[in-house]
């Protein structure tokens, strides 16, 4: 048990090390079997005191996390359905041969893909 606890403990710590400055963070990482971690860093060094202390990113990314905390079913539902409704959004298009990149931009994904490589 000891084992895993240090292998999490230096996965977070490489992660932390990979984070830019002045930005709010929500890392999900998949564990298989439908499961994942989430991590969630602050890497603004603000203090919250004062009210005017706390931006929209910290406030979205609180909220975002209470979403996910409280409610998982709903937002893995939402996900799913917003994965169905961009692939029939791409098939819609290559269907009738759209090209204008308006368009095309209109259903493509939120996330930026990056690859890195294979693994090392």
């Amino acid at each position: 048990m000891k084992k895993m606890a240090d292998d999490n403990d230096i996965q977070q710590n490489m992660e932390a090390l990979s984070l830019l400055p002045d930005r709010y963070y929500i890392i999900l990482r998949s564990t298989g079997d439908n499961e994942f971690t989430l991590s969630a860093y602050d890497t603004t060094s603000k203090k919250y005191e004062e009210d005017e202390d706390f931006d929209s990113a910290m406030i979205i990314q609180e909220g975002a996390l209470d979403m996910i905390r409280m409610h998982t079913d709903e937002v893995y539902d939402r996900g799913v359905a917003a994965i169905q409704f961009r692939l029939v959004g791409q098939q819609m298009i290559e269907e009738a041969e759209i090209t204008d990149p308006k368009a095309i931009k209109a259903v493509e994904g939120n996330v930026v893909k990056v690859d890195f490589g294979t693994k090392q």
